[in-house]
């Protein structure tokens, strides 16, 4: 395969270990239900939303399913999980940087 077919490979920052060990803590597990993930972090959007944002890549996060049949339970895993919070996380951090210490606007 030539160079100019393949396409470019683009891999997520490596999840906070620390983000890992307490989302662990909290869910006990490597894989976390999407019921449990929905009513914990996203507990103002009903479940048919929740589930539509994840199609529709509003929430960016990989599902995980054990089983291959539509009615199978559908996981998140936490590094995954932690990618995100950690993301959102450092983009706060620089929006309210730039809200402190606005960079000059060339006219």
């Amino acid at each position: 395969m030539s160079q100019a077919n393949q396409r470019e490979l683009r891999l997520p920052a490596a999840p906070r270990a620390q983000t890992v060990e307490l989302l662990y803590r909290t869910f006990g597990d490597v894989l976390v239900p999407l019921e449990k993930l929905r009513t914990r972090y996203f507990d103002q959007v009903n479940d048919d939303n929740f589930t539509r944002a994840l199609r529709e890549l509003r929430v960016l996060l990989p599902i995980t399913k054990l089983d291959p049949s539509n009615r199978g339970t559908k996981f998140v895993d936490i590094r995954h999980l932690a990618v995100l919070i950690d993301t959102q996380a450092d983009a706060a951090d620089a929006e309210l940087a730039e809200k402190l210490n606005p960079t000059e606007q060339e006219d």
